[in-house]
């Protein structure tokens, strides 16, 4: 057994950033090298500025990560939203309509279900604790190639600098359009959406009573996530043609057509922000595994964002890896085998895949325009919300935990 591990970690996003700070603070963190790569400049978050556009969902399995590594009170007393509720409604219906689904937190004996957070925050506070642990930060590198050794048991890294590293295992965690997934050729399971995804911040006329609303329209859902005191982020996916149209228009054109397509479920909306859309996708990575590498979050999967789960998938794997690493270490097994990050691939793979493909299916489903549709979704529905061990099941499910 070695008595060092040099670990290369691509990504320096927030899973990326999570892996590092779960090794470094690992029992076996005293055989570890580790190295984060990132091609960008380091984010800076000032708590002075508007909240940024980039915010995620956090589940209470997410949370219960960033508690162990001790820099979730910081993000929280900084700037973190809460929601208690979600509701959930179809556009042929109304928000307390009989089809509408509802997820209370004190239903299940929870104070919250999760919080609104900005990435950008998140990422920051990771990065304070990685300054304090014995990890070498690398912003602005570039990986140019891998290769493998005959002679070695490990790869070597190059760099656009022209440096390079002797790794033991490289973990990519740069999401959806991974270069390392391609410099090992890892196949996807892949399809286009033909949706985007609209992200603005709003000031609402009524409280949003720290619920998160999602009403399901023909083209796609559109929520509103809390953001403080009368105030959301939208998250409203679309075609791009309706995102052509958003982008033409004045901020009270926009704010009136949001304030009609949210069925105004917290009154007058007004817009408060910049706005940004992406492309969506449904992308899968047929393996995650190969000698000396390891896929982790987006580079991995990506999900349609309705569910809110993408961030947390990918914390989820990041955890499971970390864990993964130290049983192999234990039981004197080489972290680069195949065979020692198996157990990883067989638990996230299948995992990752029921989630993606639940949610898939729940896009598909509510995409369609039928008056026979309608019925049949609002059926569904009205059967789900009144069953407490399918709400149970769900939210467990979601929340990444058990109650």
């Amino acid at each position: 057994m070695k008595n060092n591990y040099h670990i290369v970690i691509v990504g320096a996003g927030i899973v990326g950033l999570i892996s590092a700070a779960l090794l470094g603070k690992s029992a076996y963190n005293n055989k570890y090298h580790i190295h984060v790569i990132d091609a960008e400049d380091q984010p800076n978050h000032k708590d002075d500025k508007e909240v940024s556009l980039r915010v995620s969902a956090l589940s209470r399995g997410s949370i219960d990560i960033l508690e162990r590594l001790g820099v979730w009170q910081e993000i929280k007393e900084k700037r973190a939203y809460p929601y208690e509720n979600i509701q959930v409604w179809d556009a042929s219906d109304v928000s307390d309509g009989m089809s509408a689904i509802d997820f209370k937190a004190m239903e299940f004996g929870l104070s919250e279900l999760g919080f609104i957070v900005e990435n950008n925050l998140i990422k920051t506070k990771l990065l304070n604790l990685i300054n304090t642990l014995d990890i070498s930060m690398h912003y602005g590198s570039k990986i140019t190639s891998v290769n493998r050794s005959q002679e070695r048991n490990d790869i070597e890294i190059q760099f656009s600098d022209k440096q390079s590293i002797y790794a033991d295992l490289l973990i990519g965690a740069d999401g959806t359009n991974s270069f390392t997934r391609e410099l090992f050729n890892i196949p996807l399971e892949r399809h286009d959406y033909a949706q985007s995804a609209f992200v603005v911040h709003v000031e609402t006329e009524k409280n949003h009573m720290d619920t998160a609303w999602q009403r399901f329209l023909p083209e796609g859902p559109i929520a509103l996530l809390p953001l403080g005191i009368n105030k959301a982020s939208i998250v409203w996916t679309t075609t791009s043609e309706q995102i052509a149209i958003n982008s033409k228009l004045n901020d009270k054109e926009l704010s009136s057509l949001l304030s009609n397509c949210t069925d105004y479920v917290l009154g007058e909306l007004k817009v408060i922000s910049k706005q940004a859309n992406f492309d969506l996708k449904y992308q899968h990575a047929k393996s995650y595994i190969d000698k000396n590498f390891v896929l982790v979050g987006d580079a991995a999967h990506n999900i349609h964002p309705l569910a809110g789960q993408g961030l947390n998938l990918g914390i989820a794997d990041a955890e499971c890896l970390i864990d993964t690493l130290d049983k192999a270490l234990y039981k004197n097994e080489y972290i680069g085998d195949i065979i020692s990050l198996r157990p990883y691939e067989r638990e996230r793979k299948q995992a990752n895949w029921t989630m993606l493909n639940f949610v898939d299916i729940l896009n598909k489903l509510f995409s369609i325009h039928s008056k026979l549709a309608e019925s049949f979704r609002n059926f569904g529905m009205r059967l789900f919300n009144k069953s407490h061990y399918l709400k149970s099941r769900a939210i467990k499910t979601a929340l990444g935990i058990n109650f």
